[in-house]
């Protein structure tokens, strides 16, 4: 497979100069993402390892502005779900939210707040620009938490609880946050390194003043990136360590394995 092929080219320095200018573009850019993904594995584990990073939506609006509710249905939520006989439709809004305890018709006139549906097993989330997200049942709610505390609850017990309850709802939509971080990581990172590439691509055209038939500019993006084959690999090892300097070894180690293979081979390719 040519994956493997171009795995295997991108460790042979003295001869990726040359091979540049024998590969597909296509090819290679395929490579590039099969590169990208390598390179970002750590931080996709830390994904998976912490839930996905939090989007917010629902610790912001509560945690930012303790609700002044007093009058929640009495009841419990738990990992089970919630019990059909306090699902009356009844509704309770905190900054530009609105919570509903089971469905009720005002919801589809609502188009400038963001609505959280509580349902007997599962928990929908409809926000303003027509999004919908539906939970996976109430896998977030390990704790039981009794809607009467919420109520009559005040101080930092009042705080602590309700952090407790936006908390709880917010990790029951775990599986589409994570699944929305990591799309969302992998294209940032993605389209950053291929930022990058170009950039590197254009610097190293200087060469042409030195060589007459240096690579192209397309030859310069197939050749960086069957270099970054082994800052991927450094990449994914010194992040596994430390996720957050996976980036930064993999740009600076990119840079300086170009540049030394171009100052070290070039005549001998290009003379």
């Amino acid at each position: 497979m040519f994956l493997v092929s171009y795995f295997k080219m991108g460790f042979q320095f003295p001869k990726l100069l040359e091979n540049s200018r024998k590969v597909s573009f296509i090819k290679v850019f395929i490579y590039f993402i099969l590169l990208t993904f390598i390179a970002n594995f750590p931080l996709t584990w830390l994904t998976f390892e912490e839930q996905g990073s939090r989007i917010n939506f629902i610790e912001e609006n509560i945690n930012s502005n303790i609700p002044n509710w007093t009058n929640l249905p009495p009841g419990m939520i738990s990992s089970g779900g919630i019990n059909e006989s306090i699902l009356n439709g009844s509704s309770y809004t905190n900054g530009d939210f609105i919570y509903y305890f089971g469905y009720n018709e005002q919801i589809n006139e609502l188009i400038d707040k963001n609505i959280i549906i509580f349902h007997t097993d599962h928990i929908e989330y409809l926000h303003t620009d027509g999004a919908k997200l539906i939970s996976d049942g109430y896998s977030g709610f390990k704790d039981q938490i009794l809607l009467s505390q919420l109520n009559y609850s005040d101080g930092l017990e009042r705080t602590e609880i309700y952090n407790l309850f936006a908390r709880s709802i917010e990790k029951s939509f775990s599986t589409q946050i994570i699944l929305y971080t990591t799309l969302r990581n992998q294209t940032i990172q993605f389209v950053a390194f291929f930022i990058y590439i170009v950039i590197l691509s254009i610097i190293i055209q200087l060469f042409r003043f030195g060589f007459q038939n240096f690579l192209s500019f397309k030859e310069g993006l197939i050749f960086i990136i069957l270099s970054s084959t082994l800052p991927s690999v450094l990449s994914l090892i010194f992040g596994l360590i430390l996720p957050g300097f996976a980036p930064v070894v993999y740009n600076l180690s990119l840079g300086i394995t170009v540049m030394l293979i171009l100052l070290i081979f070039s005549r001998k390719n290009f003379s």
